[in-house]
């Protein structure tokens, strides 16, 4: 799989991972506040859905 991703793919797993980010900061009861602490989330929720992407992937 090549991990290679256009403008559009890069937008859609930011934004989808900054959803996840918050849903998971959410359910593990963790607040954060600021840019940094939503930089932080989002960050965290994009790992997450890249790796979920490559394990659906199959690599």
């Amino acid at each position: 799989m090549d991990r290679q991703g256009g403008l559009i793919k890069n937008l859609v797993v930011g934004l989808v991972g900054a959803f996840v980010g918050g849903l998971l900061a959410n359910a593990v009861g963790l607040e954060f506040y600021g840019f940094l602490g939503t930089l932080i989330v989002a960050t965290v929720g994009a790992v997450v859905v890249l790796w979920l992407f490559a394990l659906l992937a199959g690599r």
